[in-house]
């Protein structure tokens, strides 16, 4: 017997990952670099919809996919600065709908994964929760009393667009392991162009200059991280994307923004852990948004 299931699809600046989504987990899991171009986007998720349906003996019933940018879920419109702006401004969700003949849920990815979190993971016993969600850029998402925050233009949450210093660059410029990784590829004289993955084992391994280049991401991240916790007064802060799985992020990151937290004289004292799901929030996010998108139906 064929059983049912939803496709998780999270888009990203980098890579497109996915899984399918039965009983209560997430397994045929995969991913693929992110495509040029909208065409090239919809044929891909095609390509995997129609894989997973043999391969997995399943019958795929919908569509649940995360995206960056400022997401109207219910026209589907997709705006602000993404990482993936050949989505913005089009109907992408009707033509994703269209190109795999399912219905199609969307969300913004930072949004994802504070749904993810909130349902089922490492924040489901508060009410009010800061994400911070560290990838190629530096996005977010608030719950308050039990609800995702939009604010205007379902805008809030951005935190990438902080500016940080008086130079004007962001946080997105300045708290991403890729930016990270580029900046120590431009400060040595090798030839090897490493990831941001490879620029923290340089640093485990005693590589200096990859060392201050941590230390810088790790600053920034506990500056921004503070400028929530004092803005917002969240129960929890709650840390996402690829890099929360690095205990040392999340060692560092409890340390120093309870430190300013005192040495502020403020009356806050914040705990900082990472996702429960790590790297596959922002996909049970996705689902999450979807079964909620039904209810509603």
């Amino acid at each position: 017997m064929t059983a049912n299931a939803i496709l998780a699809i999270d888009i990203g600046g980098t890579s497109v990952k996915y899984g399918l989504w039965q009983d209560q987990k997430l397994s045929n899991k995969g991913s693929f670099s992110t495509p040029t171009t909208t065409t090239t986007m919809l044929t891909a998720l095609k390509e995997v919809k129609n894989t997973l349906e043999q391969t997995a003996f399943t019958n795929i019933i919908g569509a649940a996919v995360s995206v960056p940018g400022c997401v109207n879920v219910t026209t589907g419109s997709i705006s602000g600065i993404s990482a993936v702006d050949y989505l913005n401004s089009i109907p992408f969700k009707d033509l994703l709908s269209r190109e795999l003949n399912l219905p199609v849920s969307i969300q913004n990815d930072a949004n994802c994964a504070a749904l993810a979190e909130h349902v089922w993971g490492n924040a489901k016993d508060v009410n009010s929760a800061a994400f911070m969600i560290i990838g190629t850029g530096v996005g977010g998402a608030i719950i308050v009393n039990n609800q995702l925050f939009g604010g205007e233009a379902n805008f809030a949450g951005e935190f990438g667009y902080a500016i940080m210093n008086s130079t004007g660059e962001t946080l997105s410029q300045l708290g991403s392991p890729v930016k990270m990784a580029e900046k120590y590829n431009q400060l040595t004289d090798s030839s090897t162009n490493l990831t941001g993955k490879e620029v923290f084992t340089a640093a485990d391994n005693g590589d200096q200059l990859a060392r201050k280049c941590v230390n810088e991401l790790y600053d920034t991240l506990s500056l921004a991280a503070y400028n929530l916790v004092v803005n917002f007064s969240p129960q929890r802060l709650v840390i996402g994307g690829g890099v929360s799985a690095r205990q040392e992020l999340i060692t560092e990151l409890n340390k120093r923004v309870n430190d300013l937290l005192k040495q502020n004289g403020t009356p806050l004292n914040i705990d900082v852990i990472n996702c429960q799901f790590l790297n596959d929030a922002n996909l049970v996010g996705a689902v999450c948004e979807y079964l909620n998108q039904k209810i509603k139906q």
